[in-house]
């Protein structure tokens, strides 16, 4: 029986808005209801991602391309005239289909988005690569006349930096696969005075990057892959500054302002995973000068482990990846096993393979943690690493027998959690460790692996398995609680 028809508009509406653009324009063909009320969505996206398939032959890519364009004229045609809350353009190409985009900017002038975003960038585009395409669109005047948006996201769209000071009310701004000079930097951030949160991806042009202004209320920062030229200088003066994600292979030499406090970062997320060779390039300590809250480190390619040690700053939280449990602990004659420090980490994430290479880094981190509360062991897939493979003799004792018991262990660790459980020996050896030692633990939770390939194609019968090797354990806490999802 249909119940949902019977609910009264108002709470259909809730029903709607909630729901991913995709959803809602499918449930359109449920009945005449829902294909009046489907258009009354207040977050549209019109994706042409979701109608031409990337690897489809050219003429079938034009068809689809056209099928389309069909549908967000049909779409914007039978719209109700009301306001809409957030409007997401993704279409590559624009500059042969000029009147569809206008179209569909007079559309979000007119139903008051106040979120724009606007993504003419192409999806054979390399995402991890340094390439650089010119964008052949600008931002139409209608859209800078739209003095309400409080949101703007434009990628591969030219615009004019003294024009974005119309809106006043903006306070998110991603820009990317553009252009950026400092120049068009510095007018952005002194037209926009009201923004918090600045992300850039994949812009190049830009001799240095250059984030200050007067009263700069910047609370979130992102630079993701752009192409910063030599010295590769970063100059950062945002006192309300609390969140900032770098991620690249060259990592710029960072330059605080005078009134720059950054004790208070809330967050530090460094993805350096395309860093190749530090030789020639700025020192990783230059940006790590920053003393965060939280620090995630994604290093896939250090000069050595005790580098990876020498730029962890003190944290709240920390992720570190599975190329750093394996590099973190040498055996080798020329590489001694690195002494552990004690970290402030309180909530520590591992990206692991559980490969055995990682049990000793696992250990270390655990070690150098007494004061965790909360431990997340989240599975990646199996990547190869050339590089300090710490040689294990016996992985199959990493967890038993006479083993140290580390101080988080049995004095603060509470919350337990395993992402994408794949239910491997160490995986299980790593599980009743904790469970057997740790004393004070609350919660464990369990979440299996969707993959068919590793539990059989059964995932039901997983879990089942999961639970009763969970509750097997002679488990040292009295309060635990076991969640198998």
């Amino acid at each position: 029986m249909d119940k949902f028809s019977q609910l009264p508009e108002p709470l259909l509406l809730i029903i709607i808005a909630n729901l991913p653009f995709k959803e809602a324009a499918r449930n359109s063909i449920l009945s005449k209801l829902w294909r009046r009320l489907g258009r009354s969505t207040q977050i549209v996206e019109f994706n042409e991602r979701f109608f031409v398939k990337t690897d489809a032959a050219p003429a079938d890519r034009a068809i689809q391309r056209l099928t389309f364009i069909d549908f967000v004229r049909h779409w914007i045609d039978n719209s109700p005239k009301t306001p809409v809350g957030t409007v997401a353009l993704t279409f590559s190409e624009p500059e042969n289909f000029q009147q569809f985009v206008l179209d569909c900017i007079q559309f979000c002038v007119k139903h008051v988005v106040k979120q724009l975003a606007l993504d003419f960038s192409d999806p054979a585009w390399d995402e991890l690569g340094y390439d650089y395409h010119e964008s052949y669109f600008d931002l139409p005047l209608d859209v800078y006349n739209h003095r309400v948006l409080e949101s703007l996201a434009l990628f591969s769209c030219n615009f004019d930096a003294d024009l974005v000071g119309n809106f006043h009310l903006l306070k998110h701004i991603s820009l990317g696969w553009i252009a950026l000079p400092v120049s068009l930097q510095e007018t952005l951030l002194a037209q926009c005075r009201l923004v918090e949160s600045l992300s850039l991806k994949k812009c190049w042009g830009m001799n240095s990057l250059d984030v200050r202004g007067n009263d700069l209320k910047l609370k979130t920062l992102v630079v993701d892959r752009c192409s910063i030229h030599y010295p590769h200088s970063f100059y950062l003066e945002a006192p309300k500054l609390n969140y900032l994600k770098f991620v690249g292979g060259d990592v710029p030499a960072l330059t605080t302002g005078e009134r720059s406090e950054f004790n208070f970062f809330e967050e530090l997320d460094l993805d350096l995973s395309p860093v190749i060779d530090f030789h020639g390039s700025a020192s990783p300590n230059s940006i790590l000068d920053i003393l965060p809250r939280s620090l995630v480190i994604d290093f896939h390619s250090v000069a050595s482990p005790n580098s990876i040690l020498d730029i962890l700053p003190p944290s709240r939280k920390l992720t570190v990846c599975s190329y750093t449990l394996r590099v973190i602990i040498n055996h080798t004659e020329q590489e001694p096993i690195i002494p552990s420090p004690r970290l402030t980490v309180t909530d520590l994430t591992l990206k692991t393979t559980m490969h055995h290479h990682e049990q000793l880094g696992i250990k270390f981190f655990l070690n150098c943690c007494p004061h965790l509360e909360t431990l997340t062991i989240k599975r990646c897939p199996e990547e190869i690493y050339e590089y300090y493979v710490t040689p294990v003799l016996k992985p199959q004792e990493m967890w038993k027998g006479t083993v140290e018991v580390y101080e988080c262990i049995t004095r603060t660790l509470r919350m337990v959690e395993v992402k994408d459980y794949m239910g491997s020996q160490h995986e299980l050896d790593l599980l009743s460790y904790l469970l057997t030692h740790g004393r004070i633990v609350e919660q464990l939770t369990v979440v299996t692996s969707s993959d068919e390939e590793v539990n059989g194609g059964n995932p039901e019968e997983f879990r089942l398995k999961a639970r009763e090797f969970l509750h097997q354990v002679e488990a040292a806490s009295p309060k635990l609680e076991i969640t198998v999802l």
